[in-house]
């Protein structure tokens, strides 16, 4: 049993609190650009609620379940990120059969460290089975997508998952598909990218912004936790949102931009109202979050009215709602257009 992965401890920064393989493994560039300094793989720190919650508000509105899609999308997407956190040498090493235990290990751990899931590893036979159990899980359905692009990602193979409860812990067993081949690696079109600058305030022995210093890392719970809302945060990286959202969009409709964006304003006015005089005052948080470089951190009523620009926003309808929240009122009323890929201009009222 490899469950013993999710309670390596890792030091964390004396100074501020974050896990060094966060500061070692991530790079906050100073056009807003939150990415892995291994393959360049953006990423956001956001409340659980907000991306994942966002999917069982929509299942409960519809009706109806959406695990094929949120698998299908989340697997291909994961498959890219673990080529991504497994490339070099320590890749090479976890693709030899003998090896591939090590590389399970990385991503439980992995797993852990950005509040997806406490995961372990109860039977693995080479190519052929792996069976896991989670005990805390960001989202059941988007960690079976994880779980089975980093089979596939490791053994080379498609994989064909089987999940479900069993009592209060969530199981996951991966068999290769039929046929077992490698389908034609998938290459999403990246979220764009644009000129902006950011400056951070950093922490002077890690290098990690202060704003994230806010949080508290409970890597046996596999949670990270907002010191200020109490909030449950993720690690997730930018395309794998995107391309999940696009996709609900072509089966659902076109209202699912509207739906994420209100969901985002309701959540984040929440919070606001829960937690007068925090961070959610302004917008000075969200570029070392990744959510993108806005204009004006505490912008006028005259230039919300007009529109404010968010620069390498990661997701136009969920920043759009967030921006809303904490610039506009309770009953504030807001629109957002993309006048160019990679920027949000979001107009609020009230």
């Amino acid at each position: 049993m490899l469950g013993e992965a999710v309670v390596i401890s890792f030091t964390n920064c004396s100074n501020c609190g974050v896990p060094r393989l966060i500061s070692l493994m991530h790079r906050w560039r100073d056009d807003g650009i939150l990415e892995s300094k291994l393959g360049g793989v953006r990423g956001v720190f956001v409340e659980r609620d907000v991306f994942a919650g966002t999917l069982e508000s929509l299942e409960e509105k519809l009706g109806i379940p959406l695990d094929d899609i949120i698998i299908d999308a989340k697997r291909r997407d994961a498959k890219i990120y673990v080529d991504d956190v497994l490339s070099g040498l320590l890749g090479r090493l976890t693709r030899f059969p003998l090896f591939r235990r090590i590389g399970y290990l990385v991503m439980i751990q992995q797993a852990a460290t950005i509040g997806l899931a406490r995961a372990e590893l109860l039977e693995y036979k080479i190519g052929k089975k792996f069976v896991g159990r989670a005990s805390t899980v960001y989202h059941p359905a988007l960690f079976v997508g994880d779980v089975t692009g980093a089979f596939e990602s490791i053994e080379g193979k498609r994989g064909t998952p089987h999940f479900g409860y069993i009592g209060k812990a969530w199981y996951m067993e991966i068999h290769p598909a039929e046929g077992g081949k490698e389908e034609e690696r998938l290459e999403f079109e990246r979220t764009p990218e644009v000129p902006a600058r950011t400056v951070y305030r950093t922490c002077e022995a890690c290098g990690v912004p202060l704003h994230i210093s806010n949080f508290k890392w409970v890597v046996k719970e596999a949670k990270i936790f907002d010191m200020v809302t109490g909030e449950w945060i993720i690690y997730i990286d930018v395309d794998g949102v995107n391309v999940l959202l696009r996709k609900l969009e072509e089966e659902i409709g076109q209202e699912i931009p509207e739906f994420v964006a209100r969901h985002s304003f309701n959540h984040y006015q929440k919070l606001k109202s829960e937690h007068p005089g925090s961070y959610l005052e302004d917008l000075a948080f969200i570029a070392a979050r990744g959510f993108g470089v806005p204009e004006d951190v505490d912008p006028s009523r005259e230039k919300l009215e007009e529109g404010i620009e968010v620069r390498n926003v990661f997701n136009p309808p969920i920043v759009a709602g967030l921006v809303a929240a904490v610039c506009g009122g309770e009953d504030a009323e807001f629109s957002w257009e993309v006048p160019e890929p990679g920027i949000v201009k979001v107009v609020v009222k009230g």
